[in-house]
Parts: C-alpha cells; structure tokens; sequence
C-alpha cells in the first residue's frame, strides 16, 4: 500500500445544519494518525483547507448558503497544486458531500480529462436547482460537475463517462452516461463481482478518486452521520469495498464525507470509523 497524504475540509456550507465541519478536527483527536502508524503505514498530515468565517449560511433559493459552497470549492482549488500524484493515496477528509465539486477540479487540475469518480453512497447527488425550492449543495454535487451552469466552471472533456456510482438506494435523474450499480445490485451479484466489473471498465489512462459519503453505511452498524441509512453496507462490506479500489494502482485519492461527530457523544463512532480506516489501509 502507498504512503498517505491527510487533508481535511472542515466545512458544513453544503448542508443544513452544522457538525460535518468538526469531522477532521475530531478524527484527528481520537487517534487516527496513530494508529495508522501503528500499523506501518507512514502519514503525511498536510493540515486543513483554510475556510474563511465570513461564509453566509440562509435557506433561500435555489441553493442553501450560496455561494458558500462555491467559496469553499475555490478555496479548495487553490490551496490543493500538491494534493494529487501517483506516489501516494490522498486521504482527505470533510466536510459534507459537496466537496467532490472542489476535489475534482483539483484533479482535473492535474491530470484534465483522463480521470475518473467512484462515488459509493447511499443516495445519488445530481438534484437540479430551482427558483421553486431550496436544495444543499451537497444534494448536487453531481450536477455542478455534469451540467452546463452559471454557478460554478465545467470541466472541458468531462462527462457521465467519468463516473460510476456504487450502493445507491433510489433512482435519481442523471446523465445517462453514468455507469451505477446499487445496493441490491452488490447483494445480489456479490459485492466483489461488481467493484472488479467497475475497475475493468474504467479506461487504463485515467486516474481514480473515491469519493465515499459514509450514510452507504447501515445506522445499525455507523449511526454518526449526517443522514443516516436504516439499511446500507456493514463496515465489514465497506473496507472489502475500498481494499479492492485501493489496490489499483490507479488510485490516487479517497474522500469520507458525512461524519456528523455531534452523535458521537462517546467517541465510539470515531473508534468505528478509524478501526476501518485502518484495515483498508493495512498492508
């Protein structure tokens, strides 16, 4: 396994409530850099994306806190020119699901079009803005990074091709180019079967970021999320998942989103979600 870079983005301006912002402080706190290294594996922590305090929050349409989330995206881009290359495995840490619109523009950055998104979630994010209503940024991440918009830059060359979906639960309405496979799809035809169909499809040349909101987890099993699923993945079934992603050497980045540390009250959730860390990236 490569060698770790950590970055944290602690932000919360995709989303309606506050919390998702405390997730790399709290990981941090609980051990986390530790106990990798416990276990061999050599971290680089490279600190969080500086957010400026003066970002609005407000529930009006069509996006919540506009443009918060595009500042934060912003600042993303430009404090990640060293995040990508292919000597290590980024791990960054938000922050709510509305990063991927910052991170991937990062990566484009680097490599333009030969890259591609492994999104693993319970929910497919491409919901459209609208005068008539008021979605999070987080609900859109997709959209932002598909659809022709006067919110936030396209990507020249990028499509529905660079992107495949793993464990969601409901249709959503999205580019039909985009390759998915949900959650009954990984029961019924073995979870292993589908991320190695993934992997074999996804052309030699691009390079892969992960981009995991944790509610693909069972509240059963991980109940410190910002919405959380009655049913999803076991921890068990997730590390599998990322191991099998990770071994290809394609693989330059992975992000967790969607830890709400404000229902973990004990530090059991942090413990859950760092002993996983850990056996994904154990040797």
């Amino acid at each position: 396994m490569k060698n770790i870079k950590l970055a944290g983005i602690p932000m919360n301006s995709g989303g309606l409530y506050t919390g998702t912002e405390m997730t790399p402080k709290t990981l941090r706190e609980a051990g986390l850099i530790e106990e990798l290294e416990k276990r061999g594996v050599k971290v680089l922590d490279i600190g969080d994306v500086s957010i400026p305090s003066y970002i609005p929050r407000h529930n009006v349409p069509p996006i919540r806190n506009w443009p918060s989330p595009r500042v934060v995206w912003e600042e993303i881009y430009n404090q990640s020119k060293d995040w990508f290359n292919e000597e290590e495995i980024l791990l960054i840490f938000g922050g709510d699901c509305s990063i991927v619109t910052g991170t991937m523009h990062s990566l484009y950055r680097r490599y333009a079009e030969d890259i591609h998104l492994i999104v693993i979630d319970a929910h497919i994010d491409s919901y459209r803005p609208s005068a008539d209503r008021c979605i999070g940024a987080a609900g859109a991440g997709l959209w932002f990074l598909l659809e022709e918009n006067d919110f936030f830059n396209s990507l020249k060359g990028f499509s529905g091709n660079n992107i495949t979906i793993v464990g969601y639960q409901h249709e959503s309405e999205i580019n039909n180019d985009v390759k998915k496979h949900s959650l009954s799809e990984l029961r019924e035809k073995g979870l292993r079967q589908v991320i190695q169909k993934v992997l074999k499809e996804i052309p030699q040349n691009r390079k892969i970021l992960v981009h995991l909101d944790i509610d693909v987890i069972s509240k059963e099993e991980l109940h410190a999320v910002y919405s959380p699923s009655k049913i999803g993945l076991s921890i068990l079934e997730t590390t599998k998942l990322l191991r099998e992603i990770l071994a290809d050497s394609r693989t330059v980045g992975i992000e967790f989103t969607e830890f709400f540390p404000l229902y973990d009250s004990d530090g059991s959730q942090s413990e859950k979600l760092i002993n996983m860390l850990v056996e994904i990236f154990r040797e």
